[in-house]
């Protein structure tokens, strides 16, 4: 009889427990797609420099210029096994001054393969996103230009191939990550970035260091001059953050930037940004030019606030962005407005001061 009742309290409590530390298994099973995206859409009225060269030349009547850009970009990633396929479509609707544009660019498309616990290659078109400034990357030689107007925006990526090996540590070096990169360039493949043929190879050494990201970079190519660049990130306080490139081309030009990111007690983000580029138009040259690429100065201050949930809106955060061309003083101010969505998509209005 004994026996019987604790046979059955036994069962009784096995289940209670069961019970209390019951789950679903569907809840954490792995997904196999995952994808994100954001809208973009940005209102510039822009006044218009009378004296410059390139006012004469077009011969226009008006004294301002109206630019609308609008950007849909969708994100998705496939998992298989050790196996991924990621990618990145973008669509683009420009009206400048009446002028109807639109553009559908494939901005990634590759494949990543975990070939054991450190070691991954990856082969397709691909953004590197290398470098530790916001609002530009001096040092990431392998990608294109990121706009400092609208940095958080996705950019296209090249054609290459990607080796990476990835060690952690328990000492003071915590973490060591070397990438081997492969791109070339014919007439139909990577022909932006070099007119031409050529073989390219690039290595990115990161280190982890005292709580420091460092990062070595070295670009060797078979048409063009060789490029060294250095970055390091570091995190003064919970706060405050530090942080700058040097890039360097081999009996050529040579750029660097100084940045912080800061975090008041009032949660307002301060992100700022020395830019120095020694092949950059001075204002005298600016004012001679007849067709300026943007910015092509030689020097820049980027200064931006943002601050999270406003007014009490969740999920959206508002921000005012100052960029200062200190060789002939000219600025843009813009004031923005982002909300985000579930799955991460987000729609952003900015309107240029």
């Amino acid at each position: 009889m004994i026996r019987s009742l604790l046979a059955i309290l036994f069962l009784c409590t096995v289940g209670t427990y069961a019970d209390d530390y019951s789950f679903d298994m569907a809840s954490i099973e792995t997904k196999s797609f995952e994808y994100s995206g954001y809208l973009r859409s940005e209102y510039k009225y822009q006044n218009l420099n009378q004296d410059s060269p390139l006012y004469t030349l077009l011969n226009r009547g008006d004294s301002s210029q109206n630019t609308s850009l609008n950007e849909a970009l969708f994100r998705f990633t496939h998992y298989k096994d050790d196996f991924k396929l990621i990618g990145a479509l973008s669509a683009r609707y420009n009206n400048i001054d009446g002028e109807d544009e639109s553009i559908f660019t494939l901005y990634q498309l590759y494949a990543n393969n975990k070939l054991s616990v450190n070691h991954s290659i990856d082969v397709g078109k691909k953004t590197l996103k290398w470098g530790k400034g916001y609002f530009f990357n001096p040092a990431a030689f392998l990608d294109r230009p990121k706009d400092p107007t609208q940095p958080e925006n996705a950019y296209e990526g090249y054609v290459m191939v990607n080796y990476a090996y990835n060690k952690s540590f328990d000492g003071d070096l915590k973490n060591l990550k070397l990438d081997l990169i492969y791109m070339p360039t014919t007439s139909g493949i990577n022909d932006d970035f070099y007119d031409g043929q050529s073989n390219n190879l690039a290595m990115k050494l990161y280190l982890l260091y005292f709580d420091t990201d460092i990062e070595f970079i070295y670009l060797y190519s078979d048409a063009q001059k060789d490029k060294i660049g250095f970055t390091f990130s570091k995190n003064l306080a919970t706060y405050f953050e530090v942080h700058g490139e040097c890039a360097k081309e081999i009996d050529g030009y040579h750029s660097y930037l100084l940045g912080l990111k800061y975090v008041t007690q009032s949660d307002i983000t301060i992100s700022s940004e020395y830019y120095y580029n020694s092949e950059g138009l001075t204002e005298d040259e600016i004012a001679s030019s007849i067709k300026l690429e943007p910015f092509s100065a030689k020097s820049y201050v980027v200064n931006k606030f943002s601050k999270k949930e406003p007014f009490g809106i969740v999920y959206s955060s508002i921000y005012f962005k100052d960029m200062f061309n200190l060789e002939d003083n000219s600025h843009l101010d813009t004031l923005g407005f982002i909300y985000t969505f579930k799955n991460n998509l987000e729609i952003d209005f900015s309107y240029n001061l």
